[in-house]
């Protein structure tokens, strides 16, 4: 759709604050908008801008924000863990106490073992926070 959005959203936004102040000026933004619009109806014009913003939707480049997301959730997770880890090796995490460094470089390259890890680390840290 080939339309200048940025004079739309203006056109639209006198039209509705004319409108609301039963202001003598709306009529002048109706034709304004109308104008603007040419053979378009408001109504068919908000189904192409709808229909377009759910192809960008569906495009590669939002599911590549979406997954970068995911990718950045997962790292701030990780994070958290890791920081929580530094500040609490030396007390009893899960039964480990000073242990728990050791066993999570030596343990901590298979998925088992980091899955295992993880869920210590939540568990503790979970514990932590709690009363």
């Amino acid at each position: 759709m080939t339309i200048d959005k940025q004079k739309l959203q203006k056109l639209l936004w006198s039209e509705v604050a004319a409108w609301k102040a039963n202001c003598a000026e709306w009529k002048r933004n109706t034709e304004a908008l109308q104008e603007f619009l040419g053979e378009k109806t408001v109504e068919e014009v908000a189904l192409e801008l709808l229909a377009e913003n759910e192809a960008l939707r569906d495009g590669a480049n939002f599911r590549s924000i979406q997954s970068l997301r995911q990718d950045c959730e997962a790292l701030r997770k990780d994070a958290e863990r890791y920081r929580w880890l530094r500040e609490n090796a030396q007390q009893d995490v899960d039964g480990w106490g000073n242990e728990l460094p050791v066993l999570v470089h030596a343990m901590g390259h298979t998925p088992e073992w980091k899955s295992r890890i993880d869920q210590s680390i939540d568990a503790g840290m979970t514990a932590a926070v709690q009363p």
